[in-house]
């Protein structure tokens, strides 16, 4: 190569971005597969010396790679425990929220197309076994204009959406000490009936092929297979379907966001508030440098976040993940910018 061209090609390389050919690797929370999927691709699109990676396992896992390191992000739909907190302490992990999501309450109930409504007890009972037939009398006394059938109840749940740190299996926990009793240690839901399956697809088969099918799915997936959807009692004591506009009602007993950013959705007051539905929360160390000890990699992260809380809010609605109102975005940029790197 004679020196005129040696001269052009390292002029090239040295107006490349700082971080050139950086990956990311994120993982967690299931549920929120679909979204960082997406943002992948479209921040690849638009960063092309830039690769983010995204590992679908459950929120327990995240949150164990988020205490111990493990990976530059990830991704949980329930805040820390107290144990949790503690082991985080002097890590300085960062809970961003960066979308509501939310669990949709499926079924097949031959004459009933539509219009089925269940109290968070009641939906526990289901999924522990003790309300076994549809026309049970505590689904009766909810369901009052609907003729229910005397079918048996067939519960389905996905087997990675086991964890306690999953917002369904975190949901369950809460409505009776059953779920949990005896079992303080364990991190994941044992479900006591039903078939467990792998996937929302799978679910999606067993509610064709059965008459009497429950079962938990993502809302993105609920959206996209337009599948008929439960209306649950909130804490007001009205029954509130999933959308866009009830997954932001739960937001409105917040004029700001705490310090720490965790908070519980599902006990929101108000009345067009749908309860099954969280933050997905973006978990980060405030001192990445500390971490990585690379300069260029910890610009890339802090540019993806920058990312996600602008353009990346705009593909939300796309998949039925819920955008952050802008009062919570500028709370949740600024603590971005708190982050050393």
């Amino acid at each position: 190569m004679n020196a005129s061209k040696l001269f052009a090609v390292l002029a090239v390389l040295s107006l490349s971005p700082a971080y050139a050919e950086t990956t990311l690797q994120g993982t967690g929370s299931t549920m929120a597969g679909p979204l960082y999927q997406k943002w992948a691709a479209e921040y690849r699109q638009a960063h092309r010396d830039a690769k983010v990676q995204y590992e679908w396992k459950d929120s327990s896992e995240g949150v164990d790679k988020a205490i111990h390191h493990g990976s530059d992000f990830a991704v949980a739909d329930t805040p820390f425990t107290l144990e949790e907190e503690r082991l985080a302490q002097s890590r300085a992990i960062l809970h961003l929220p960066v979308a509501l999501e939310a669990v949709a309450i499926t079924y097949n109930l031959p004459g009933v197309p539509t219009g089925l409504q269940l109290s968070p007890t009641v939906l526990s009972g289901i999924f522990l076994g003790t309300i076994k037939k549809w026309n049970d009398t505590d689904i009766k006394a909810l369901n009052p204009g609907l003729d229910l059938p005397a079918l048996e109840i067939r519960v389905v749940h996905r087997e990675e959406e086991s964890s306690l740190h999953d917002l369904f299996p975190a949901f369950l926990a809460k409505q009776d000490p059953k779920w949990t009793l005896k079992r303080e240690r364990e991190r994941n839901l044992h479900w006591p009936v039903g078939q467990n399956v792998k996937g929302n697809d799978k679910v999606l088969e067993k509610l064709r092929l059965w008459p009497g099918v429950i079962a938990a799915v993502d809302l993105s997936y609920a959206v996209q297979k337009k599948l008929p959807v439960a209306a649950l009692k909130n804490e007001a004591g009205e029954f509130v379907a999933p959308t866009a506009e009830s997954l932001t009602a739960a937001l409105s007993g917040f004029q700001n966001l705490p310090e720490d950013f965790q908070v519980n959705l599902t006990q929101s007051r108000s009345k067009d508030a749908y309860p099954l539905c969280s933050f997905s929360y973006l978990l980060v160390h405030g001192n990445y440098f500390d971490i990585t000890h690379d300069h260029k990699k910890s610009q890339a992260l802090v540019d993806f976040l920058n990312w996600v809380l602008t353009d990346g809010q705009k593909l939300e609605g796309d998949l039925a993940y819920t955008p952050l109102p802008d009062n919570f975005l500028a709370q949740v940029k600024e603590k971005v910018g708190t982050i050393k790197y």
